[in-house]
């Protein structure tokens, strides 16, 4: 009679698994979200008496829980759950895996586009909060999902993850991700997502620039700017294009002449091309630094490099100082470079207040500050100095 038994036992151990996904589905229909979870767990704690059907319900249910819970209160579900996303990924995954038959293949449709969209979100929400692996993991699994329901043509999870690629320094998979978003945007416009072109357009063309790829990144630049004429990212990464590349360098002239033009009091183009102009005539540039400080006197760059301006002055005369024989002449040339460094003083002083621990910037403190007679002024600043280059030892 013992031989009877067995298969009676292992048939009421079969029928007691799947009875618990039976009450995990009702559980679920009527909201109690927690008791789902809580009778899968029981159904899976022993697996290999569930059949493969079975068990893809039950990864069904713990994802279909998951995000119902989710959407009840986020805050108090991944606080308890802390795993919430990566475990509804792979329950989903799972159940996917298991439904052979298809039996839930349009829950799983539903669901699949339920969390593609959450994980979306949690990507950017974490993409702002600067935590980029993390972030690149979650666009990943919702590009996956939404390739998966059919929607290759979605393009902002693709950009998203193409600007945390740019992020983590990984340029070649960066190039991938933006490229393929950029080219998607064109073939398959989304008006609700336009936004991010900007971002995708800045990225690429500074990508491109720092890989010495100049053709390739005035190319976009071109079609950024004749998409966005009036987006100042855009236009600034096109015009730190031109600075970058020295053959661009008359181009890049009139590129800037061109918007100061139209944007006479915007300081970034200003800063810029008085930078650009330097080489060519140092007295224009310093005019343009002139534009910037009315604007804001703040600007350390303006202030530092007006400074220089009037040191650089100040050593030119000093060369023609030591090659003048004649008394008369060196004292009227002494006086010239003192009223040089005189007039860089206070431009210094000002930038130094911003970034103190540069010491090239120290170091011409100490030298106008001697030479002005300033004693006590040149010991602070060496003092200054000493310190920090004790501290860097």
């Amino acid at each position: 009679m013992r031989i009877y038994w067995l298969p009676l036992v292992i048939s009421l151990g079969l029928y007691a698994q799947k009875s618990k996904i039976t009450s995990a589905a009702l559980a679920l229909q009527d909201g109690d979200f927690e008791r789902a979870l809580s009778y899968v767990e029981q159904a899976f704690a022993q697996p290999d008496l569930l059949k493969p059907a079975d068990q893809a319900k039950g990864y069904k249910i713990r994802a279909q829980a998951y995000i119902a819970l989710l959407s009840k209160d986020p805050a108090a579900t991944q606080q308890k759950y802390p795993n919430l996303f990566q475990d509804t990924y792979s329950a989903l995954r799972k159940a996917q895996e298991l439904d052979t038959k298809k039996e839930f293949e349009q829950d799983l449709k539903l669901t699949s586009a339920q969390l593609a969209s959450i994980l979306y979100l949690k990507g950017f929400e974490l993409f702002q909060k600067e935590k980029l692996p993390e972030a690149r993991q979650y666009l990943t699994w919702a590009i996956e999902l939404f390739e998966g329901l059919g929607q290759k043509d979605f393009y902002p999870p693709l950009a998203l993850r193409g600007l945390v690629q740019t992020q983590l320094r990984d340029t070649n998979a960066a190039l991938a991700d933006l490229e393929k978003a950029l080219a998607l945007s064109k073939s398959k416009p989304m008006k609700e997502a336009e936004q991010m072109l900007p971002f995708v357009y800045t990225t690429l063309i500074n990508l491109y620039a720092s890989r010495g790829q100049g053709d390739k990144a005035i190319s976009i630049a071109n079609e950024a700017r004749s998409k966005f004429p009036t987006d100042e990212n855009i236009r600034r990464a096109e015009l730190n294009l031109y600075l970058q590349n020295p053959s661009l360098h008359e181009e890049a002239i009139k590129q800037f002449q061109s918007e100061i033009e139209k944007n006479p009091n915007n300081e970034t183009f200003l800063l810029i091309y008085a930078q650009l102009l330097e080489k060519r005539s140092p007295d224009s540039a310093a005019a343009y630094y002139q534009r910037v400080l009315a604007l804001n006197p703040d600007n350390v760059n303006a202030n530092y490099n007006l400074g220089a301006y009037y040191v650089n002055q100040a050593a030119e005369i000093a060369q023609r100082y030591n090659e003048s024989k004649s008394d008369a002449q060196q004292k009227e040339l002494y006086a010239q470079m003192q009223e040089k460094f005189r007039q860089a003083l206070p431009y210094l002083e000002k930038a130094h207040q911003a970034i103190p621990d540069d010491l090239a910037l120290l170091q011409s403190l100490i030298q106008v500050t001697t030479y002005l007679n300033l004693d006590d002024k040149a010991k602070e600043y060496l003092r200054k100095k000493e310190a920090l280059t004790s501290k860097g030892r």
